[in-house]
């Protein structure tokens, strides 16, 4: 019950009413494919359901909102302001590897969406000077060459900087992407599940409202 009191007070403060939010809850399995894309109304808000299991969730309900809880992977933020569609994706290293951005790019093309009014906003998150891993399987990838950087001690990975490129490659203006500076990893502000903080999240809520302004 604190973690929901926590979840109602996040959203409050942010203008957002709990009861109309889909909450996004991300499944790490051996069954999962990182690249499950859900629709979502008001049918799947806290009022009638408790979670909706997606990487992604789109919808062109204005007053639904997306609460999506991170530990510092990307909460990316898709927008269209013609076609009156949103979306919030849980960019970990799976899912990027598993190309939901670019799934999810397609999935608004499909609804009516011109690339030049896709907007995309990308969250604090973990930034390439932190992320380390030991092996990582896209290595050889000409795609992820400028991405990746070799030493010693492991890899090092520009997830911001990839996923940039996957929207850009898309014909997404580069002036329609945002990512945030900051680091998971070194900003006290943020927990950090690579730095320990497993007992807590960062969030990020998205909705259009009625006017179709998005908070």
């Amino acid at each position: 019950m604190e973690i929901v009191r926590a979840r109602r007070t996040f959203c409050h403060e942010n203008g957002v009413n709990y009861d109309n939010v889909v909450y996004q809850q991300i499944m790490y399995d051996n069954h999962a494919t990182y690249s499950l894309l859900a629709e979502a109304d008001d049918r799947a808000t806290q009022k009638n359901t408790e979670s909706l299991l997606a990487d992604g969730i789109y919808t062109k309900c204005p007053g639904v909102g997306i609460l999506l809880p991170v530990g510092d992977c990307i909460a990316t933020v898709l927008y269209d302001d013609t076609t009156k569609s949103l979306a919030m994706l849980h960019l970990g290293r799976h899912s990027t590897l598993t190309d939901l951005l670019s799934k999810t790019i397609r999935h608004f093309v499909s609804e009516g969406s011109d690339m030049a009014d896709i907007q995309v906003w990308m969250a604090p998150s973990v930034q390439r000077e932190s992320y380390r891993l030991d092996y990582f399987s896209a290595q050889d990838d000409p795609h992820w060459q400028p991405f990746i950087d070799r030493h010693n001690t492991g890899f090092f990975i520009d997830m911001q900087g990839y996923n940039r490129s996957v929207c850009e490659r898309a014909g997404i203006l580069p002036g329609n992407i945002t990512i945030s500076p900051i680091d998971t990893a070194t900003n006290d502000n943020y927990f950090s599940h690579s730095q320990g903080d497993t007992a807590g999240r960062i969030a990020v809520v998205a909705m259009m409202l009625p006017d179709a302004a998005v908070v």
